[in-house]
C-alpha cells in the first residue's frame, strides 16, 4: 500500500492510496465512520433551567457538541473496571452555571461548559446552546463517555469521509486536429480541466485528476472521440473532514488497529466453527 498526502490541515485531509482493493477501501471508510471511539456527553442533570427550551432539547444540544478526545487515558464504559457505572477512567464531568445579570438576553455557549479534565473540552467554544433572559439562570451537570457512532452519531470521529476512483484520461492529439468544433470539450468540462486559450492547441491540465469527477462529459461530447476516460486500478482518492475531536494521525492509526482486531476475531470464530463441524 502506497499513500501520498495531497492536502492536510487541522480539519481536512486528502490523500491518494494505491494497491488496495475497493473492499478494503470501503472497510477503512466504514471503520472511520462508525467504529472509532470518541467522547460525547451522554448524561445530563438539569438543576435549573429558566430558558424557553425544554430540558430535553438542551440535553440533546449538549450531546451533539464535539469534544476533544484522549484515547490513551479513557476506556469504553463496557471495558472499564467500574462496569460502566462511571469513574475517572471512563467518565468526564462538565458543568455549566450561567446567571444573566444584564438587562438583555444572554447567549450560553459551549465555552461556558467547564470540564474536570482540560484535555476533554468542546472543540469550538462558540457553539450556541440556549439564550436566557435577564435575572435567569442555567445550571447543568453533564457527563461524557467514550462511545461509537454505530450506537449514536454524536460519537462520530469525523464529519465526513468519502473516496473516489483515481481518474485517467487518454488524449489523442491527432484526432483532435481534425475536429471542426474546437474545442467543445473545453467548454463542456464542468471542472475546466482543458486549456484552449490560444485557440489552436487543446491542453489537458497536468493535475486534472485532483478535481476530475469522472462525469465523462468530455468523452460524451467530443465529436472526434479523441478522449477516453477511465480510472486507475486499485487506486483511490480519500477525503476526510473533521470537527477536531481527534487528530488525523490518531484516526488512521486507530482505524488499522480496529481493522486487524476484526480480522483476528473473524479467524477465531471461523476456527471455532470448523472445530464444531
Amino acid at each position: 500500500m502506497d499513500i501520498e498526502v495531497l492536502e492536510k490541515s487541522d480539519k481536512k485531509l486528502v490523500f491518494v492510496v494505491e494497491d488496495i482493493s475497493i473492499e478494503m477501501a470501503n472497510a477503512i471508510r466504514r471503520i472511520i465512520l462508525s467504529e472509532i471511539p470518541v467522547m460525547a456527553i451522554d448524561e445530563v442533570i438539569v438543576l435549573k433551567n429558566d430558558s424557553p427550551l425544554y430540558d430535553e432539547i438542551i440535553s440533546h444540544r449538549l450531546g451533539m457538541i464535539p469534544l476533544t478526545t484522549d484515547l490513551e487515558t479513557y476506556k469504553l464504559p463496557q471495558d472499564c473496571e467500574c462496569g460502566g457505572y462511571g469513574c475517572p477512567l471512563c467518565q468526564v464531568s462538565l458543568t455549566c452555571e450561567v446567571t444573566n445579570t444584564t438587562n438583555v438576553p444572554l447567549d450560553v455557549y459551549s465555552g461556558d461548559l467547564k470540564s474536570n479534565d482540560p484535555k476533554i473540552i468542546p472543540v469550538n467554544p462558540n457553539i450556541p446552546i440556549v439564550k436566557i433572559d435577564k435575572n435567569n439562570q442555567l445550571i447543568i451537570e453533564a457527563y461524557s463517555f467514550l462511545g461509537k457512532a454505530r450506537d449514536h452519531v454524536k460519537w462520530q470521529a469525523v464529519s465526513n469521509i468519502f473516496y473516489r476512483f483515481f481518474p485517467e484520461l487518454e488524449f489523442n492529439d491527432e484526432s483532435c486536429k481534425r475536429c471542426l468544433d474546437r474545442c467543445i470539450v473545453s467548454r463542456m468540462c464542468p471542472e475546466n480541466l482543458f486549456d484552449f486559450s490560444d485557440g489552436k492547441i487543446v491542453k489537458l491540465l497536468g493535475n486534472y485528476w485532483r478535481t476530475c469527477t469522472l462525469c465523462k462529459s468530455c468523452e460524451r461530447y467530443c465529436p472526434e472521440e479523441a478522449i477516453k476516460v477511465g480510472n486507475k486500478d486499485n487506486t483511490y482518492i480519500f477525503s476526510i473532514e473533521s470537527d477536531g475531536v481527534l487528530p488525523f494521525n490518531t484516526v488512521l492509526t486507530k482505524t488499522f488497529e480496529i481493522f486487524l482486531e476484526k480480522i483476528d476475531e473473524f479467524v477465531e470464530r471461523l476456527e471455532a466453527i470448523e472445530l464444531e463441524l
